[in-house]
C-alpha cells in the first residue's frame, strides 16, 4: 500500500511546497539585473568600455589601445615582476631538488644492480 506522496521524490517535494525544509540549504543564486537588452542594435557596443559616438575603426583604434595600456600595465607592474621572479627561483629549487632525488635513484639502481650480479656470479661459482 502506497503512502501519499511517496513516489518518485514525492516526500520531499511536499517538504519544498510548504517552503524550505528545517536543515535544508537555501537556494540562493546571486545575479545581477543589466536591464532589457536595446531594441536599436545600433545602439549596443561593438567594442567594450567605448561608447558608441565613435565610427567603428575609431572605436577599433581606442578599443585597442586599451588593451594595449591594460597589457603594458601588467608588464612593468613591479610586484608582478617580483613575483615572477620569485616563481621562477621556486622552480629553479624544484628542479633542484627533483634532479638530486633522479640522481640518487640512478646510483641505488646502479649499486643494487652490481651487488645482485655479484651475488648471481657467487651463486653460479658454488655450483
Amino acid at each position: 500500500r502506497r503512502r501519499p506522496g511517496a513516489g518518485p521524490g514525492g516526500g520531499m517535494a511536499q517538504l519544498w511546497a510548504h517552503g524550505t525544509p528545517p536543515g535544508a540549504a537555501k537556494l540562493r543564486v546571486l545575479t545581477a539585473n543589466m536591464g532589457k537588452p536595446p531594441e536599436d542594435p545600433s545602439k549596443v557596443q561593438q567594442f567594450a568600455g567605448v561608447s558608441t559616438k565613435f565610427l567603428p575603426h575609431e572605436a577599433d583604434i581606442i578599443y585597442t589601445m586599451k588593451i594595449r595600456a591594460e597589457a603594458q600595465g601588467m608588464k612593468d607592474n613591479s610586484a608582478s615582476r617580483i613575483w615572477f621572479r620569485e616563481h621562477r627561483k621556486k622552480k629553479r629549487e624544484e628542479q633542484k631538488l627533483a634532479q638530486i632525488y633522479h640522481d640518487f635513484r640512478e646510483v641505488s639502481r646502479c649499486r643494487s644492480a652490481s651487488i645482485l650480479a655479484a651475488a648471481h656470479e657467487a651463486v653460479a661459482t658454488r655450483r
